[in-house]
């Protein structure tokens, strides 16, 4: 199994927990992540080892947060840019 960039937080049994154990894993400077629109979970390993990663991808598995390899952060903000366009050019 291999850590994900984007994980889903959609289906989290305990969202709480898992935000704890993040701080605790992003103050011991092993990642970094970011909350995206709410319902994304964004992870950068900056220092994680192999066990890590593997506990990690078994916390998330037993807390159901769903990979989701599939999301791009930029179409989100090329839609708003376009809406934004589209509004200035309307008479």
């Amino acid at each position: 199994m291999k850590l994900c960039k984007y994980y889903s937080l959609d289906e989290c049994k305990n969202i709480t927990q898992v935000l704890k154990k993040l701080k605790s894993l992003q103050d011991d400077a092993r990642i970094e992540y970011y909350i995206i629109d709410s319902d994304v979970l964004k992870i950068r390993d900056i220092g994680l080892t192999v066990k890590d990663k593997k506990d990690i991808i078994q916390f998330f598995f037993e807390n159901d947060l769903v990979d989701y390899p599939d999301y791009e952060e930029d179409i989100y903000e090329e839609d708003d840019e376009d809406e934004e366009e589209e509004d200035e050019y309307e008479y």
